[in-house]
């Protein structure tokens, strides 16, 4: 069974190359660091507010204008302006949540691990927070991850909806694929990396920039 359900992600590891391996690798370990700079640079945040915020801008955001718009949102809260006058490139929704997880204490975000999650309340923003944040076994599902995991070309706009139950499996087969990663690619992964190699190899075999 196991097999069956990894198969087309063992497959996209296989047709890694080195330097998809290594930006895979790299994916999220940039973006953590991000958002330490961004901890550094304005006082008060925590590392769980400027990861959460970052994750809440994710949807339908590209990563540089995500990026941006995280910092932006953070600044105007540092200078005790409203962050939700900011203009982002995602859903307002979305914005309120950023703005929530800023408006936490110290002892709020830094005591209780998963209340900017439970703030983010959506499987794969939530997934994507905890891969920044350095979760082995987090699997953020998207389009592209979704579009690896059953092995077709699909566009993101025509992604189906992902329940509960899908998402796990979907998760599930990452992880099972992580366990095999060294025999695959002679690279030992987590399932957060799996996720990060294949995706890049599909955007590059895709011709995606």
């Amino acid at each position: 069974m196991a097999r069956a359900v990894t198969r087309n992600i063992s497959g996209m590891l296989q047709l890694a190359s080195q330097a998809d391996i290594l930006a895979g690798i790299e994916w999220y370990a940039r973006a953590l660091r991000f958002a330490r700079m961004l901890v550094q640079a304005y006082d008060g945040l925590t590392l769980g507010q400027a990861v959460g915020v970052i994750a809440a801008l994710s949807p339908n955001n590209k990563w540089a204008r995500n990026c941006v718009d995280a910092e932006a949102m953070i600044k105007a809260w540092h200078m005790g302006a409203d962050p939700l006058s900011v203009k982002v490139c995602t859903y307002n929704p979305n914005k309120a949540k950023a703005a929530a997880i800023l408006a936490l204490s110290d002892a709020e975000t830094q005591g209780d691990a998963d209340l900017i999650a439970e703030i983010l309340n959506g499987r794969k923003v939530t997934a994507f927070y905890r891969s920044i944040m350095g979760d082995p076994d987090a699997v953020c599902v998207d389009g592209h991850a979704y579009a690896v995991w059953i092995g077709e070309r699909i566009p993101t706009t025509q992604t189906p909806s992902i329940g509960v139950k899908l998402y796990a499996d979907i998760a599930r087969a990452y992880q099972l694929v992580a366990k095999r990663s060294f025999n695959l690619c002679g690279v030992t992964l987590s399932a957060t990396q799996v996720q990060a190699v294949t995706w890049v190899t599909y955007r590059r075999l895709l011709g995606y920039n």
